[in-house]
């Protein structure tokens, strides 16, 4: 029935094609100014007004707003084609958070802009684009142990940057155990490259639980289906690793620390 439906239409192709994307603007999610995307800066608005008349204290840390996703997207490609899985992401940080009233956060590898506000970032290198109000680890992912102490933080998050780490996983997730009480993932799974060494190239499910084994997910949530699906990995109360990781023969575990202050005002 569908097949005849779409055959009979498509004389008409020319016509609807423009009222469809027309349409998708308006009741959509990817324009800045489409009907529900209007009604959450309204609630946004409403919602900081309140808090600021009752003298509410700004959180500590919370994840990036769906409306601040879609803003983000219109400014930079890259993060228009990852909103989806992002806003997963965020509404899972944003539950933890206010559940369990988390105040600490650790980004490991943000792109541009911290999906957490507030949250302290590490990399391997610094970025000065980069937009994150916390302190700002440089330190290389692989070499353990970290230069954080024991459960520092409340929440650890790492967006599609797992798959990057070689064969240091399972190392680094047991840095993760012992530096924060509840952690997000999301990785890659069930990806097809034209380049078979690309470390996205056939990551399964079974080999990222292998990664974290023997903690087991919490849940485990999709960021987004199809054939570039991300799973959200989610960990809360994380116990301690057994025993504490060493250092990768070949580095050290120092680190340079800076401030987000400088950095963010270069950027502009």
């Amino acid at each position: 029935m569908i097949a005849t439906l779409t055959r009979r239409l498509r004389p008409l192709r020319p016509v609807l094609a423009p009222i469809w994307h027309g349409a998708r603007a308006i009741v959509g999610r990817d324009s800045r100014f489409s009907v529900p995307n209007l009604a959450d800066r309204g609630t946004t608005a409403l919602g900081e007004a309140v808090r600021v008349a009752r003298r509410r204290p700004t959180p500590a840390i919370r994840a990036l707003r769906s409306i601040e996703l879609v803003d983000l997207g219109s400014a930079v490609p890259y993060y228009k084609a990852r909103r989806v899985y992002l806003s997963a992401g965020a509404r899972i940080a944003n539950d933890l958070i206010q559940r369990r009233s988390l105040t600490t956060a650790l980004e490991l590898g943000p792109h541009l802009r911290s999906l957490i506000v507030g949250a302290d970032t590490m990399d391997i290198v610094s970025s000065p684009d980069l937009r994150a109000e916390g302190r700002r680890i440089i330190h290389d992912a692989t070499a353990t142990p970290w230069p954080i102490p024991d459960k520092a933080y409340d929440l650890f998050v790492a967006f599609q940057v797992f798959e990057h780490l070689g064969d240091r996983q399972p190392a680094a997730f047991g840095e993760v155990r012992r530096v924060a009480r509840n952690a997000i993932l999301s990785l890659p799974i069930d990806w097809e490259m034209a380049d078979p060494a690309n470390c996205h190239h056939r990551l399964t499910e079974a080999t990222v639980l292998g990664w974290f084994g023997p903690v087991v997910p919490s849940r485990i949530v999709v960021g987004n289906p199809g054939h570039r699906k991300r799973l959200l990995f989610v960990f809360e109360d994380l116990p301690a690793p057994e025993v504490r990781s060493v250092d990768q023969p070949g580095t050290t575990a120092s680190a340079t620390t800076t401030s987000a202050e400088p950095a963010a005002s270069s950027a502009g």
